[in-house]
């Protein structure tokens, strides 16, 4: 595919719309890994996309901040269910083997956010990132779609039997999978917009 993203950031112009809120997520989630929310989803599909957060007792909420807010912009946003922790800074690791699935979580983010080329440069055709979402189950779960084709890909896995730094180019993974996947057979799972919804294993990068 093109060497540029299909629609540019505007924080950066090399990357999709979509990276900065991934990683505005991301920071806001590892700062809230042990107590306050866990930011559940976010979704890409809409007018404007979604952050749902959801803290310890039930309490939710969704706000649609745009999708370069910044992570104090988007703490704000959340503000009235519960105490949302500013975004902490402290040194980059990739979560081992035993650190919480929350962690885990942010930690996809940060990767989907740092390669969004992943969606844009190297497939055989194009294919777009529509969700990622952490499940009470520790599953995580990213939809994908392939607009050519008018279909739409689910991909569920766990990363709760591996450190993270196992796993890097997990984004290229998706993609790559998202583009080459052969769902001629498979019964959908659902259907969204008139599109035909796909669940699939994700084969994570060894």
């Amino acid at each position: 595919m093109g060497a540029r993203p299909v629609r540019p950031s505007v924080r950066w112009p090399g990357a999709e719309w979509w990276a900065p809120l991934l990683l505005d997520v991301a920071a806001l989630q590892r700062a809230n890994v042990r107590t306050g929310p866990v930011l559940e989803s976010v979704d890409l599909t809409g007018p404007a996309p979604s952050v749902t957060a959801r803290w310890p007792g039930g309490a939710h909420l969704t706000v649609t901040p745009g999708p370069e807010p910044g992570p104090e912009t988007l703490r704000a946003a959340l503000a009235g269910p519960g105490p949302v922790a500013p975004p902490a800074v402290a040194p980059w690791r990739a979560p081992g083997r035993d650190d919480p699935p929350r962690l885990k979580y942010a930690w996809l983010l940060e990767e989907l956010g740092n390669h969004s080329d992943a969606w844009f440069a190297y497939t055989r055709e194009p294919v777009a990132l529509l969700s990622v979402r952490l499940e009470s189950s520790g599953t995580l779960t990213v939809g994908t779609s392939r607009p050519a084709r008018g279909d739409e890909l689910r991909f569920a896995f766990r990363l709760d039997d591996r450190d993270c730094a196992d796993a890097l180019g997990i984004s290229y993974a998706l993609a790559a999978q998202t583009a080459d996947a052969a769902t001629e057979g498979l019964r959908p799972v659902g259907s969204r917009e008139g599109r035909a919804v796909h669940a699939l294993p994700l084969r994570l990068p060894e």
